[in-house]
């Protein structure tokens, strides 16, 4: 019996080793589609694991070491991902993928609703929200360049709170409208990243057209996230990383500094006859000086500061987002809380905004569906009392870089020690006496605070009439209130200034007359949006048809004020009632529009082969007079496509997966002119008017004068616009094309005309009218790729999309004075150029100049050779003419690459711009011609640039391609800061604009602590720029400057958490 035993139990573990031997056997399979047919690159993974496979051009895989109970994933691209449990006895497992419904169905949103991509027929662009957070960036602007074709975006700054990019489409003049969850908003810089659900980009006038009212600059609509069926789902993003300048010349240090002086002041005693040889000159700084220089000790007066680095230094940046999503059948829930902090790599220069957002969808009763939106955003920004810098050529804001800290950052001489006598240094701005300390103005200036609160709630409630199959009606309305509080106190200091070989005691550039003093201001701002819309969506066999009626009324209102005093006896205690209040105590001002539009669009398509759409807009404007003369515009389109890939010839084509072309016109609207402009207009005089009074005595008033001449016949702006492109999409979506050429013509343009009469007919009248016209064509162009394969026990996807937009635009119609020059005349040529002088290089000798003609007194060898356009013998105002090509990019491009492999993820995208022209000097806001720092060795004393004083001629450097080196009080002429075609130079660039490195846990490992992902990335923005221009000039920097806030390039690390 015992022996029997034995021989059992033997048996039994023979027969479980086989058993576990089988069990970790190899399974084979064929994957094919639906229809039968094979399906290469499918991923076949063992879940959990990193072991799995790729199908083979048949469709055929094998895995090994499988054990029972092992779940396998199959996935590909615009197929469903499936999975199956293995039994541990099936050898062979053939499988059937079924089409990802969502990926072939893929939708957009579009005007006042969605639409199916494979239905478009007008030009749209789109990208999901995910892609947002595959970048660091601190606001929505600085992301969408490169990703979405016909988008191009300048960025001018990286000051925290203000680092926002102007954003184009397709070239044209305008900025873009902005539309939230349906409903139109004036910004979207203030939304978290994190919380956008998706993007579209409206580009032609069909898209467009339905939003009527200022939509000739495009529509880029922001939705937000919503909820979804299922268990609550909280996710956590966070991120921490450091900022340093992005792109910044060098400039001298203290040695440099007074070497270069030295031969500067040298040249201009030789030129302007004070010596004859270079033996004759006294140094102006001694051997003895550059030595004190560079002893290690400041208390003697002399040290070698690097002033740049020391006001440019690193910054921190963080973000943090928490989500809860989830919902039942019948009502789901999204919610969201976020936080920015930025400070600045200048000290005190910071920001800090917080984001709240509550989106609800629920159906409330049988047929009945109710949503609500409610979104809020809490911003401070604290600056110290001066500006960081930025343009001095725009005549509405004046010269912004006047006094800036990174302006007085680049006057402070490096040679001067931070403080002397326990003040703070400063160098002496020439011509103006006014003493420069950028180290004063960051910590003892004062502050400048701002607090911005702004709240928006939506809702919409529909109904699906039971008796009528696809029609619905439904109301719905948006209410957006912001209001923003300034409080700006400047504190007066005193300095410690070096000029002319003594130190002396200064107040601050500003004065200190006042005292401390304050300003307080408050400004609010509310829109309400109301809209009702009846829809019917029904199909008749093959026939689909989408009809839409919206009415839709608009109503804004915003206020101003705001109160100075001075003379604040206590810093600490500044309020307004402690003051005493300045000569202009009070400011203030309000406005208020109203618009009504109504909307119909009515959608067609034959088995979704042949496809139309027809849009009109009627849009009413209290901007313009008269309810039957020139208030209302009607705005109109028509678009048409042919999927031709689902004819019965392309049957065969079996590499084709969906082959579209389509046509759009449509005509848009803008009304972007101040209220009340087709209205008389009077301005305050600065002087009072003085009546006298019965009895005796006078009485002042204050007076008023007319500034605007009335113009009744003002009306709409518009832009006619035709689009014509084709989509494809090959080899199961593998490769994809989209292609669009462009054509708008803007015409009757609301144009403010100051002059363009001689006094002979009339002179100078300021009034509105419909004036200009000019156009715009152009092309987009998108490739994208997708692929996977086998690399070691995962499977490797990457992607690759291109993108390219080319814009050109020209005046047809420009207000132009009849007496100028035709080179001066803007019609025909391109907008945005520049009116410059031409250059011939520099001056080699003086034979040279005495056979040409200069402006104003003789030049010297190495000042500018301008060329005589009339030939009159002299260089002024009449050789002045249109050069160049505009200060912004004709042609814009992105590059986006990205991989995905075992739990590791990339994604780095590249932009750049090409066809246009950067001025590094020019025309400033009082439009007179002048030099900047980036152009003329050391302009109004201050420091320059190495690239600058290193390449300038000089009898050190006759081969010099800058001019020479001056110190500008030459006493004779040639000047050399005309805006001429020397100092504007070719602005292309590419630039690294972001890039991402993550990595996803093994789902293994975190379910065990009950998370459903764990993702750690490291990240980075503004990586690295290759350019043409002098070594750390920004090709999207501030047009004509003298110092600025340049872009920050951000490193960052973090983590997401989603339970």
């Amino acid at each position: 019996m015992k022996g029997i035993i034995k021989h059992l139990l033997a048996a039994a573990i023979l027969l479980a080793t086989a058993f576990q031997a089988s069990a970790q056997s190899r399974v084979s399979g064929k994957v094919t589609d639906e229809g039968g047919s094979p399906l290469p690159g499918v991923a076949v993974m063992v879940e959990g694991t990193g072991t799995g496979t790729v199908t083979d051009e048949k469709g055929n895989y094998s895995i090994s070491g499988l054990k029972a109970g092992a779940t396998l994933v199959f996935s590909c691209l615009g197929m469903a991902e499936q999975s199956v449990v293995w039994d541990g006895r099936q050898a062979q497992l053939d499988w059937v993928m079924k089409e990802d419904l969502n990926f072939i169905e893929e939708t957009v949103v579009v005007g006042y609703g969605t639409q199916k991509k494979s239905s478009l027929t007008s030009a749209v662009s789109a990208m999901k929200g995910e892609e947002l957070m595959k970048a660091p960036s601190t606001n929505v602007s600085q992301l969408l360049a490169g990703k979405l074709t016909g988008i191009s975006s300048v960025q001018e700054s990286g000051e925290p709170g203000l680092d926002q990019a102007s954003l184009r489409i397709r070239g044209s003049i305008y900025g873009a409208a902005y539309v939230v969850d349906g409903y139109p908003v004036s910004d979207i810089n203030d939304l978290d990243p994190a919380d956008i659900e998706s993007i579209s980009v409206l580009k032609d006038g069909a898209s467009a057209a339905v939003y009527g009212l200022k939509s000739a600059g495009g529509v880029i609509i922001v939705t937000t996230k919503r909820g979804a069926q299922g268990k609550a789902k909280i996710s956590y993003n966070a991120s921490l990383g450091a900022s340093v300048n992005a792109n910044f010349p060098d400039f001298m240090d203290g040695p440099q500094f007074a070497y270069y002086y030295n031969v500067a002041q040298m040249m201009d005693q030789l030129a302007s006859g004070v010596i004859a040889s270079e033996s004759e000159y006294v140094p102006y700084f001694t051997r003895e000086q550059v030595d004190l220089m560079t002893n290690g000790d400041p208390s003697d007066g002399w040290d070698n500061v690097n002033y740049i680095d020391k006001v440019f230094g690193t910054g921190l940046t963080q973000k943090h987002n928490v989500t809860v999503q989830g919902g039942s059948e019948k009502t789901r829930y999204f919610a969201s809380f976020g936080y920015l902090g930025q400070k600045g790599n200048i000290d005190n220069f910071n920001y800090n905004r917080y984001n709240v957002r509550a989106n609800i969808d629920s159906e409330i009763a049988r047929n009945f569906k109710f949503s609500l939106g409610l979104s809020g955003v809490l911003s401070n920004r604290h600056t110290p009392a001066f500006n960081s810098g930025g343009t001095d050529a725009n005549s509405y804001v004046g010269e912004a870089g006047w006094l800036s800290i990174a302006n007085q950052t680049i006057q402070m001489h490096p040679y001067l020690p931070e403080k002397y006598d326990g003040l703070y240094t400063a160098s002496i701005k020439k011509n103006t006496t006014l003493p420069q300390s950028p180290l004063a103005a960051i910590y003892e200036s004062g502050y400048k605070k701002t607090r911005g609160v702004s709240l928006s709630v939506n809702a919409a409630i529909s109904y699906e009439l039971p008796w009528v199959k696809g029609l619905v009606l439904k109301l719905s309305g948006s209410f957006d209130w912001g209001s923003s509080y300034n409080k700006n106190l400047n504190t007066p200091y005193n300095l410690m200034s070096y000029s002319s070989g003594e130190w002396k005691k200064t107040a601050d550039p500003r004065g200190n007359g006042d005292g401390n003093n304050l300003g307080e201001g408050s400004s609010y701002w509310q829109q309400l949006v109301g809209q009702a819309s009846v829809s019917y969506v029904n199909s008749f066999g093959k026939n689909n048809l989408d009809l839409l009626a919206l009415l839709e009324v608009r109503d804004a209102r915003s206020n101003d004020l705001s109160a100075y005093v001075k003379e604040i006896p206590f810093a600490s205690l500044p309020e307004l009632s402690n003051g005493k209040p300045t000569q202009s105590p009070v400011m203030g001002s309000s406005d208020a529009s109203r618009s009504a539009g109504y909307v119909f669009r009515a959608r067609y398509d034959y088995d979704e082969r042949y496809l139309a759409e027809f849009t009109g807009r009627l849009d009413g404007s209290y901007k313009f007079a008269g309810m039957l003369k020139t208030r209302w515009g009607f705005f109109p389109s028509a678009s048409l496509g042919w999927r031709i890939s689902k004819e019965s010839f392309m049957s065969g084509v079996d590499c084709i997966d969906d082959l579209k072309i389509r046509g759009s016109v449509g005509l848009l609207g803008n009304d972007s002119v101040s209220s009340y402009m087709f209205l008389s207009s009077y301005s305050l005089y600065s002087s009072m008017i003085a009546y006298p009074q019965p009895g005796g005595g006078i009485t002042s008033n204050p007076a008023y004068y007319p500034s605007g001449v009335p113009n009744t016949d003002l009306s709409w702006e518009k832009t006619l616009s035709y689009n014509v492109g084709f989509d494809l999409s090959m080899w199961d979506s593998k490769l994809a094309l989209e292609v669009d050429g462009f054509y708008n013509w803007t015409y009757d343009m609301l144009t403010y005309q100051t002059s363009g009469f001689p006094s002979s007919m009339g002179g100078y009248y300021p009034t509105w009218v419909n004036g200009n016209a000019v156009d715009t064509k152009g092309i987009d162009i998108l490739v994208s790729h997708k692929n996977s394969f086998m690399a070691g026990p995962s499977p490797f996807h990457y992607g690759i999309s291109a993108s390219l937009t080319y814009s050109k635009t020209r005046w047809l119609k420009y207000n132009d004075d009849p007496n100028i020059p035709s080179g001066r005349k803007r019609v025909g040529t391109t907008y945005g150029t520049f009116m410059a002088w031409q250059a011939e290089g520099l001056y080699r000798s003086e034979e040279e100049i005495d056979n040409s003609a200069w402006y104003g007194t003789r030049p010297c060898v190495g000042d500018i050779k301008y060329v005589d356009l009339n030939g009159d013998g002299k260089i002024d105002e009449q050789d002045k003419t249109i050069i160049g090509r505009p200060n912004m990019p004709e042609l814009t491009f992105g590059l986006n690459l990205w991989f995905e492999w075992n739990g590791i993820d990339f994604n780095a995208q590249f932009t750049g711009g090409a066809l246009f022209d950067v001025s590094m000097t020019g025309t400033y806001y009082n439009y007179n011609d002048d030099n900047t720092i980036w152009t003329q060795t050391f302009k109004e004393n201050a420091n320059s640039p190495l690239y600058l004083v290193e390449n300038a001629y000089s009898i050190y450097n006759p081969e010099g391609t800058f001019p020479r080196l001056t110190l500008g009080n030459t006493g004779h002429g040639g000047d050399n800061g005309l805006c001429s075609t020397f100092w504007i130079r070719n602005g292309r660039y590419v630039r690294l604009k972001s890039a991402q490195l993550g990595y996803s846990f093994p789902q293994k490992w975190i379910r065990k602590i009950r998370m459903e992902n764990l993702r750690i990335f490291l990240e980075g923005q503004n990586l690295f720029t290759i350019d043409g221009l002098p070594e750390g000039i920004d090709p999207e920097s501030p047009g004509v400057n003298n110092g600025y806030y340049p872009q920050q390039k951000l490193l960052m690390g973090g983590l997401t958490i989603t339970f």
